[in-house]
């Protein structure tokens, strides 16, 4: 069953509020003299899977910085639940809101829509006020646009190809491997030269 929600936020999906992060990584860490503690940097929980089609886009500030507003159909998942989330209004952390909601505003009125699915990452950092950062991985397969194309053209710039990856190596096999055969024994049917 999914719950729906005002505006679709890391907040929202799920209550990844920082003192709930904080306590799912310090989950992550070792216990030292009968406490938890946090695990070393870079530690990292996959939180959120999510997912949509945007149709619009609004910008806006409040006392924690600028935002960006997304509107259009959302749907997201808190992974370490399971529980599915949906809203007609998406606000991701801003670097890639507003990528998303700048592809929008440029795209004009012509009815055009941006679709996306990302995986969130919370991640310990230390040094960070917050203790943690995000860390987002798109899921979908990305192309430059038309326009990005049109630069790398005048730059002189590819577009990198996929690279295949090499086969995973076999596990360990504990048992020998079997010597080279020696050359086969001739045919049963084969005649003998006579006398």
């Amino acid at each position: 069953m999914t719950t729906p929600v005002k505006k679709l936020t890391i907040k929202t999906c799920g209550d990844f509020s920082a003192p709930r992060l904080r306590e799912l990584l310090l989950a992550l860490g070792p216990i030292v003299d009968g406490k938890p503690t946090a695990p070393p940097d870079g530690t990292a929980l996959d939180i959120i899977k999510i997912a949509g089609e945007a149709t619009s886009a609004q910008t806006g500030q409040t006392d924690k910085g600028a935002y960006t507003k997304l509107g259009g159909t959302f749907i997201g998942t808190d992974l370490t639940t399971g529980e599915l989330y949906s809203s007609k209004a998406c606000i991701l952390p801003e670097f890639i809101g507003a990528q998303l909601g700048d592809a929008l505003l440029s795209a004009g009125e012509n009815g055009t829509s941006v679709q996306f699915a990302f995986q969130i990452t919370v991640k310990q950092k230390a040094s960070a006020v917050t203790g943690y950062e995000f860390g987002i991985k798109s899921l979908m397969q990305s192309a430059p646009t038309d326009a990005q194309a049109r630069l790398m053209a005048l730059a002189g710039i590819e577009a990198p190809t996929p690279r295949l990856a090499a086969p995973a190596p076999a596990a360990a096999d504990p048992a020998p491997a079997a010597a080279p055969a020696a050359d086969p024994a001739p045919a049963a049917d084969a005649k003998k030269p006579k006398k």
